[in-house]
């Protein structure tokens, strides 16, 4: 084997970790979108307390902007209650320990008692902390059914 075929050999296999590490991420990045959507289904209040930054930032579809406590409290509530989600065209790019979701989903909602089925496009952003990840910006427009 001559030194240049070494060398692009080595090359080659001095990626294949930062490949497989960043899969990995990127696996570790959807279970967390999806965990959180289940929690936010059931209401359950202890994994999203978990799964959303103590800084978070979510913007809801109709503009309004809230931080983690009050998303929270809007779903022990019940003034905002998620029925269905179903996310689309999910697409995760990885930054090192911050990693920028974006899709689309079909939504049901019940909104302090008034149902409604929207459909929005989204941007979420994690960060790796502590070797978790968690979500500390959410941000969503509205489009047409």
């Amino acid at each position: 084997m001559n030194l240049r075929a070494c060398l692009a050999a080595l090359v080659l296999l001095s990626s294949v970790p930062n490949i497989a590490s960043s899969q990995t991420a990127d696996a570790a990045v959807r279970k967390a979108e999806a965990d959180r959507f289940a929690a936010m289904l059931k209401g359950d209040l202890a994994a999203l307390d978990t799964l959303l930054a103590a800084d978070l930032t979510y913007t809801h579809g109709d503009g309004r902007v809230v931080d983690k406590a009050a998303f929270i409290a809007d779903l022990k509530t019940g003034d905002f209650k998620y029925v269905s989600i179903d996310p689309e065209k999910v697409q995760v790019r990885m930054f090192g320990d911050t990693a920028v979701v974006t899709g689309s989903a079909g939504m049901r909602v019940v909104n302090k008692g008034a149902p409604a089925q929207i459909r929005i496009v989204y941007t979420t952003v994690h960060v790796r902390r502590s070797g978790a990840w968690q979500m500390v910006a959410w941000h969503a427009t509205r489009v047409a059914q």
